[in-house]
C-alpha cells in the first residue's frame, strides 16, 4: 500500500514509519514545514509538508494513496488553553476524514489513546476498548475521547473503515522532542519526579508501531484496540527503575485527597509567579489513585501483537535516554553500569 502517515516525524510517527518500510509499504510523511525531521532523516519516504488545520494541505497529500495512518496531535498535558490541544484534534480528524473521502481512501487507522478510554478506581477492574472515560478534566483527555468520537462518526458519514488504536504509556526510541511519558521515565531517573498511588501501564513504541501496520490489513471496522504492556503499580515502575538504574525516584504515598489539594496549592502558586507548574489538577485529577489497567486479548489475538514487560521497555527507554544524552551527566554512568548489569 501507499500510506499518508501524519505526524511522521513523532515518536510514534518515526516508529510507525519504520515499521511501514520494513513490511514493504510505502509511505508519504505529512507533517509542518518547520518540522524537527530527526526522527525521520534517512529513511526512504515522501515527505510532504502542511497542517493537519489546514484541509487543502490534507487534501493534496492524499492524492494517490490507499490508506491514512492519522497519528499527528498536540501530545502535551499542560496548557495555557484547553483550545490549544482539542480543537486541533478535532479539526484535525475532521480534515482527515474529509481528505480521505475526497481521495476515494477506504481505510484508515486513527490513533487514540487510552485517555480516552479511562481508569478505574479498582485496582482489580481491568477496563477493555468498549469502555470510555466518561469524566476527563484533563484537556488532554478531554481532547483524545472527543476527537475520536468524531473520528468513529466521521467514518460512518463516510463509509470509510476506521481501526482505532489506543496506546497505553509509550516509551522508547526515535523520541527526540521527548513526550510527556518519556518525560516521565527522565524525570524519575534524574530524580525530578515522584511516583504516586496508582497503576500504569507501560508500552514499548515499536509494539505500537508493529500494531499501527497490522491494523492496516488485519484491524475490525469501528473496533477500538488498546495496544498495552504489563499493568503495574506507579510504585514498582520506580522499584524497576532503581533495579535498571541504581536510582530510586521519590514515592508520594499521599491520599487521592490530599494529592488534590497539594495540586491546586502547587498550580495557584505557579500562576502568581508566572511559572509552568510540575502538575496540574487536573491532571493529578486523572492519574492520582486511580488504576490505568487493562484488557486487550482482543489486540494480541487479531493483530497478532506480543508486547514487552514492563521492564524491558523501561530498560530500552533509559538506554535510548542515556545514549541521546537525557540522563544527568553527574550520574550518567552509573546509569550506564546498572544498565549493563541487568541485561
Amino acid at each position: 500500500m501507499k500510506v499518508l502517515v501524519t505526524g511522521a516525524n513523532g515518536h510514534i510517527g518515526a516508529n510507525v514509519v519504520r515499521a511501514l518500510i520494513n513490511q514493504g509499504h510505502t509511505v508519504k510523511g505529512f507533517i509542518r514545514k518547520a518540522s524537527n525531521t530527526q526522527g525521520i532523516d534517512g529513511l526512504d519516504i515522501e515527505l510532504c509538508y502542511g497542517d493537519v488545520m489546514d484541509a487543502a494541505s490534507l487534501d493534496e497529500a492524499a492524492i494517490g494513496c490507499d490508506a491514512i495512518i492519522h497519528l499527528a496531535a498536540v501530545y502535551k498535558t499542560i496548557a495555557k488553553t484547553a483550545d490549544e490541544i482539542v480543537k486541533p484534534a478535532i479539526d484535525g480528524a475532521k480534515n482527515v476524514f474529509s481528505a480521505a473521502n475526497k481521495a476515494g481512501i477506504k481505510r484508515i487507522v486513527y490513533t487514540s489513546s487510552v485517555a480516552s478510554v479511562g481508569f478505574s478506581y479498582d485496582p482489580n477492574e481491568k477496563r477493555t476498548g468498549n469502555d470510555w472515560n466518561d469524566d476527563p478534566h484533563n484537556p488532554y483527555y478531554i481532547a483524545k475521547t472527543k476527537s475520536e468520537q468524531a473520528a468513529q462518526a466521521l467514518a460512518k458519514e463516510y463509509g470509510i473503515h476506521v481501526v482505532v488504536i489506543c496506546p497505553a504509556i509509550v516509551l522508547g526510541l526515535h523520541d527526540y522532542r521527548i513526550t510527556p511519558s518519556n518525560q516521565m521515565v527522565m524525570d524519575w531517573v534524574n530524580g525530578k519526579g515522584q511516583t504516586y498511588i496508582g497503576g500504569l501501564n507501560l508500552v514499548d513504541v515499536r509494539d505500537i508501531a508493529d500494531a499501527h501496520v497490522a491494523a492496516l490489513t488485519k484491524g475490525e471496522n469501528y473496533h477500538r484496540y488498546i495496544v498495552g504492556g504489563e499493568n503495574i503499580e506507579v510504585k514498582k515502575v520506580g522499584l524497576l527503575i532503581k533495579k535498571l538504574t541504581g536510582i530510586k525516584p521519590m514515592h508520594l504515598g499521599m491520599s487521592r485527597k490530599l494529592t488534590l489539594m497539594t495540586a491546586k496549592i502547587v498550580e495557584s502558586a505557579c500562576k502568581l509567579v508566572g511559572a509552568t507548574p510540575p502538575f496540574t489538577y487536573d491532571l493529578v485529577y486523572e492519574v492520582a489513585e486511580r488504576y490505568a489497567y487493562y484488557d486487550y486479548q482482543d489486540t494480541i489475538d487479531t493483530l497478532g501483537i506480543k508486547p514487552k514487560n514492563a521492564e524491558e521497555s523501561l530498560r530500552d527507554c533509559v538506554q535510548w535516554l542515556l545514549d541521546n544524552d537525557k540522563i544527568k551527566p553527574s550520574i550518567k554512568h552509573k546509569v550506564s553500569e546498572h544498565l549493563c548489569m541487568t541485561k
